[in-house]
């Protein structure tokens, strides 16, 4: 029994160290998200290391394989290929016999649990999913010791396969808490990132936008007095008044950019969200149209916010147009409003192009836009600090080619939560 805890614990300290090691490496060499590689090869050195060093009792090779298998499978979607390369070396390593065909449909039947609750396991929280990882190692030692135990293959002693789904217990109670703890510093790496690059490009943005405002408005009051001359006719009066309405889109884009850097609240006070969301969709009518884009509105009575009604409706504005040219080719817009006592949540999803898991995590980020040459993501860079100033929250889900879904929640102005501190708060910006 001593000798088995003695290879157990082994096997345990080699798969946690072989995790720290590729762990390092990743973080050395890419500090963007955790390369899909590096977590295979660490995976896999840990299954071969499991296997070399397994014991053998009563006939049944012992070790903790599991523990890499269904960690790869839940976290990264790798149980199929680990659960199928386990069998191949099992069998290479100790011969294709008897007991490797008794547990061969359990682990097949563990690769196709493991693909399936793969997506559903990435939803649950972070002490949901220890408790997940712990349930299915128990369950599956569990079924190999009682499928062993009625085959001709048997073990002396009961307490062998309570020590060893003990050990395999605790061992992916370890694995999964120091793997949620290297998402979860992963997540606050890059969020310390993205506020970093926000705030600089807040300062530049303020910065600029003083600087270029000042002669653009001069220049701007010029060329209006220009076009007062009755003098100054023909295409030079057409060319002045063209290049007033430049200047006029460029003032318009100087103060999205101040807007981002500085979000004001001038006119702080309670309004209805649904009127509000009416008043944007009817501007953006003619854009739908154009795109072939059928707009489709679920929305509730009584939903109020506070906050400034101006910046919501340019919030708004920018989230659905971007929805609306993400169907170059036709769809659907539907924009769905629903009120709880706390939160006012606003959805807006659409069947357009769809986004990757890499764009979706860079979206808000200064300068970045989906469109390629075509854009600057200033409008959602703006929605995004105008859904801060309110002191809301947003959500977004996407998937290539079936479309995107942006869902924004607000405290409700009628919210327990919303207390007068908040209220200031909102209104101080």
């Amino acid at each position: 029994m001593l000798e088995l805890l003695k290879h157990l614990l082994f096997n345990l300290s080699l798969i946690l160290l072989f995790m720290f090691i590729f762990k390092l490496a990743a973080e050395r060499y890419y500090p963007e998200p955790f390369p899909p590689v590096f977590c295979f090869l660490g995976l896999f050195l840990s299954l071969i290391v499991c296997l070399w060093f397994s014991i053998p009792i009563d006939g049944v090779m012992l070790d903790l394989r599991q523990i890499p298998i269904i960690i790869g499978g839940l976290y990264y979607g790798l149980g199929p290929l680990l659960a199928i390369l386990s069998l191949i070396l099992r069998g290479l390593l100790f011969g294709f016999n008897s007991q490797l065909l008794a547990i061969t449909p359990i682990y097949l039947l563990l690769a196709l649990a493991l693909l399936l609750a793969h997506p559903w396991f990435l939803k649950l929280k972070s002490r949901k999913r220890i408790q997940v990882s712990v349930f299915i190692v128990a369950a599956i030692s569990a079924l190999t010791f009682g499928v062993l135990l009625i085959s001709d293959i048997t073990i002396s002693e009961l307490e062998i396969a309570l020590v060893t789904t003990f050990i395999q217990c605790i061992g992916i109670g370890i694995m999964s808490y120091l793997t949620e703890e290297m998402i979860e510093n992963e997540f606050f790496r890059n969020q310390m990132m993205k506020s970093q690059k926000i705030e600089l490009a807040n300062h530049m943005s303020a910065a600029i936008s003083h600087e270029v405002r000042n002669p653009l408005t001069a220049a701007l009051g010029f060329l209006q007095l220009a076009t007062e001359d009755i003098s100054i006719q023909g295409k030079t009066k057409g060319y002045i008044e063209t290049a007033i309405n430049e200047l006029h889109e460029a003032e318009r884009v100087i103060k999205d950019y101040f807007t981002f850097a500085q979000p004001s609240l001038n006119e702080v006070n309670p309004f209805c969200v649904n009127e509000e969301l009416k008043k944007v969709i009817k501007s953006l009518h003619p854009l739908a149209n154009m795109n072939s884009v059928e707009v489709v509105t679920v929305i509730n009575t009584e939903c109020f916010i506070i906050g400034d009604r101006g910046l919501f409706r340019q919030c708004l504005l920018n989230i659905i147009k971007n929805s609306i040219e993400a169907m170059p080719n036709g769809g659907k817009l539907t924009v769905h409003s629903s009120n709880t006592k706390d939160e006012i949540r606003i959805r807006i999803s659409d069947s357009g192009i769809g986004m990757s898991v890499e764009q979706v995590q860079r979206l808000g980020e200064p300068y970045y836009s989906t469109k390629g040459n075509k854009g600057t993501g200033l409008g959602l860079m703006v929605s995004l600090s105008i859904i801060r100033a309110l002191k809301g929250n947003f959500h977004i889900n996407s998937r290539i080619g079936l479309g995107t879904e942006f869902v924004v929640a607000f405290p409700s102005y009628f919210s327990d939560n919303l207390s007068p501190k908040s209220i200031h708060e909102v209104a101080s910006g």
